[in-house]
């Protein structure tokens, strides 16, 4: 049986990976020079190499399809880093839908079909992906300073829908599976006072200091002040990485996709 760390540990650097590469057309790499397409996926290829690290020592191991589909990711992210241009052609186009497809394809297998798991991983791969798509967007202005700052604002207005369907979907669990945590007395989960602990962080530090500390990056960027905009959202990555860690022990522990 897998522990609580590895299942942690795996499911935040598939979803970091996953995320990253998902959004990566936010903007065209005409804009920001090829230099950004190959910081994204270093990113993603690093998150891949220690996620398929942590798999092989997970109770079952590593299924065929999973080693083919580790093989396949890795390997197209090599080829686009070698040889992606400032255009992205079709046949850099032709190796992000497979990059999508075969991670869409991991994802249902290392969580076995299972609808909750499934869902739970795509809404918070969302929420990992362009939070960190943003980060990291938003320090490459050091290097293309001219860069305008509609794509940066863009990746905003994508991070708020996905951290409000992350908030509905997790309110929605609250009341309905996470209710009898918090009754009085409950000994459910890590016992009634930790329920309300860790929950809370969940909430506070997940989603109410992130969408305050977004606000201020959207108004940062209106004055285009980029490295001031950068800065904060370094401290969003740094709550979303908190609150969703959070989230993933709940799940892993309890099944509770909050």
């Amino acid at each position: 049986m897998n522990s609580v760390t590895q299942i942690i540990v795996h499911f935040f650097l598939l979803s970091l990976a996953f995320g990253t590469q998902f959004f990566g057309p936010v903007v065209s790499t005409r804009l920001t020079g090829v230099g950004f397409y190959k910081l994204g996926t270093s990113i993603v290829l690093a998150s891949l190499v220690l996620a398929l690290g942590v798999d092989s020592f997970m109770a079952g191991g590593l299924s065929q399809f999973e080693l083919l589909a580790y093989g396949i990711l890795i390997v197209t992210n090599a080829v686009g880093y070698a040889f992606h241009r400032d255009a992205k052609g079709p046949w850099m186009w032709g190796l992000y839908v497979t990059q999508v497809l075969t991670f869409s394809g991991l994802t249902f297998s290392v969580f076995s079909l299972d609808p909750l798991w499934i869902i739970f991983f795509f809404v918070s791969m969302a929420l990992f992906g362009i939070s960190n798509y943003a980060m990291i967007l938003g320090h490459y202005y050091l290097v293309v300073p001219k860069l305008s700052e509609e794509p940066l604002i863009y990746a905003i207005y994508i991070f708020w829908v996905v951290m409000f369907l992350k908030i509905a979907s997790s309110v929605a669990v609250a009341l309905s599976l996470g209710a009898p945590y918090l009754q009085e007395g409950s000994v459910l989960g890590d016992g009634y006072l930790f329920n309300w602990l860790f929950i809370s962080m969940r909430y506070l530090w997940g989603f109410v200091a992130p969408l305050i500390l977004s606000f201020f990056t959207f108004r940062l960027c209106r004055l285009r002040s980029i490295q001031s905009a950068t800065g904060v959202l370094y401290i969003v990555e740094f709550f979303v990485i908190v609150g969703e860690l959070i989230s993933i022990y709940l799940m892993a522990k309890y099944r509770l996709p909050l």
